[in-house]
């Protein structure tokens, strides 16, 4: 499956170039979300994985996936198809001036890089050119593992639009969804509703009202 998929993972084509590695994607993804209570507005992350790769040798050898990932993009757009032509830098000693942003590699843990150029280029459906490179650590291994260069150049999806809120009595999931966007200075002109979750399914928990809603990107 090539597009938005309802398990919030996309199957792509790329490779991850990991200092002499060259580790075969395994999905990639760009996700919007909001939170009506987090006070921050609206949020844009990325993922990408690799497929399961043997490092060390036989003795001391673990079989690990790389997953680089930004939580929260350091990137003000109003509307999902806006992403194209959005960059940033971060390098770590200057990172109090990045907000929320923390460029991250997870490989046996979870370390910050060192260095990170992340650019987002042509737009071409829901997808986008995706070049990513910098310096990364990893301390499986103290010497091979420190100031790795990385770079990743592969067509991303942008696989859905989340928005969190606390549900009123009788309120439409939707209608509450896009007003919350609309709130924020998010557009919701191109967003289709697809579903919605709750994060507990039992009327006794104190989190049964916390609602997901989920749109899948049109155009």
């Amino acid at each position: 499956m090539d597009g938005p998929g309802r398990d919030g993972e996309s199957a792509t084509e790329g490779i991850i170039e990991l200092k002499d590695l060259r580790i075969p994607v395994r999905n990639a993804r760009l996700y919007g979300w909001l939170y009506e209570d987090g006070g921050g507005g609206p949020c844009w992350s990325i993922e990408i994985s690799g497929r399961a790769h043997r490092f060390g040798d036989e003795e001391f050898s673990q079989l690990l996936r790389p997953r680089f990932y930004d939580e929260s993009m350091p990137l003000r757009v109003d509307d999902w198809r806006r992403l194209e032509g959005q960059a940033y830098r971060f390098r770590w000693q200057d990172d109090e001036t990045e907000g929320d942003s923390l460029p991250t590699l997870y490989l046996c843990s979870h370390e910050g890089l060192t260095l990170s150029d992340l650019s987002l280029g042509a737009r071409t459906g829901h997808r986008f050119a995706l070049h990513w490179s910098g310096l990364a650590e990893a301390n499986w291994d103290e010497d091979y593992g420190r100031e790795m260069p990385f770079r990743i150049e592969l067509s991303i999806p942008f696989i859905e639009q989340e928005v969190r809120f606390w549900q009123h009595d009788d309120e439409d999931f939707e209608t509450a969804a896009r007003t919350i966007m609309r709130h924020h200075g998010l557009s919701d002109a191109h967003l289709r509703y697809r579903e919605y979750r709750r994060f507990s399914d039992d009327p006794g928990s104190e989190h049964y009202r916390l609602v997901r809603t989920l749109f899948d990107p049109v155009g």
